[in-house]
């Protein structure tokens, strides 16, 4: 009898061999891992499409009134145009047009934007665009 048994063990070595893949509480862990980050970067996603947009309109408005003797109310008007176009809808506290020291001025957008993750967790980006403008 103990030679039948001899000969129908199994090794550690083939036991390890024929144990491979993923455990089902593994493959919950994991796919639990993937949903959150995947969650979160479904809510992010459109806050970064937003602020390449509103870069967009900074180069451009930079671009389109450099060398045109603009004055701060001119280019917060012109601002105000393209993100009406662009459905861009920010507070105007969040716009900040200063003297630059070459007698241009520095415009400089910054933000928060905010989406609402799960019960109270809340996810923040927080975004800081700045262009000079010369006269």
């Amino acid at each position: 009898m103990e030679s039948y048994r001899q000969g129908h063990r199994l090794s550690n070595l083939s036991r390890r061999d024929r144990q491979t893949g993923i455990t089902v509480i593994g493959f919950m862990i994991l796919a639990c891992l993937v949903g959150v980050v995947g969650l979160a970067a479904i809510k992010v996603t459109p806050m970064y499409i937003n602020n390449m947009r509103l870069g967009k309109i900074l180069t451009d408005v930079q671009g389109d009134l450099n060398g045109k003797g603009t004055n701060p109310q001119g280019i917060r008007n012109e601002l105000y145009k393209r993100f009406s176009i662009e459905d861009i809808d920010l507070p105007p506290n969040d716009i900040v047009i200063n003297q630059s020291r070459n007698g241009g001025y520095t415009v400089r957008i910054k933000y928060e934007n905010r989406a609402p993750y799960a019960a109270d967790l809340w996810l923040v980006v927080a975004f800081d665009k700045q262009v000079e403008i010369r006269r």
